[in-house]
């Protein structure tokens, strides 16, 4: 048994046939009348209803004039309200989440400013301080001894930089 998908593209195949072909076992004779073409076996009609469009229910049929008023009025409402309550927030995002994002920002710029001055310290005192990072130690150009890394509290301040130095002469 064929799922509805594959029927329906069977059967619309079989539409286009050129003339003189053979319809083969002619599942396509036209005696379908209870088959939906336009919906797909187990999907919701609802689903591909325009949802750009808000629906107050006109073409129900089932309803008064006065409910088709009352439910565009309702929906009218509610727009306005949406757009109220987006300006609102939009408003309180510019006035106070945008400010202390700022402020965030400008104060990891600052400590990020500071660090760097301080390592340019530390090269600058002292060059021959280098590093291993496959071994994870730090040690002297020319020197026996070495300090783990882990040790070191990151990021390494010139004072620290002296403590280590002074360690490893």
């Amino acid at each position: 048994m064929m799922n509805g998908a594959r029927e329906q593209a069977f059967q619309r195949l079989n539409q286009f046939q050129r003339p003189g072909q053979a319809q083969g076992q002619n599942w396509n004779s036209g005696d379908d009348d209870d088959y939906d073409h336009y919906n797909v076996e187990g999907s919701d009609p609802n689903l591909r209803r325009n949802a750009s469009r808000p629906d107050f229910g006109f073409d129900s049929g089932g309803g008064s004039v006065a409910d088709d008023i009352g439910g565009a009025v309702f929906g009218a409402a509610l727009g306005f309200a949406g757009r109220a309550i987006g300006r609102r927030m939009k408003r309180a995002f510019e006035e106070k989440v945008m400010p202390a994002m700022e402020a965030r920002a400008t104060q990891a710029q600052q400590q990020w400013e500071q660090t760097k001055a301080e390592q340019n310290a530390i090269v600058e005192r002292y060059p021959e301080l280098r590093g291993c990072m496959k071994d994870q130690v730090v040690f002297l150009d020319g020197g026996y001894r070495t300090a783990p890394v882990s040790e070191l509290k990151m990021p390494v301040t010139l004072a620290q930089a002296d403590d280590v130095v002074a360690r490893l002469r």
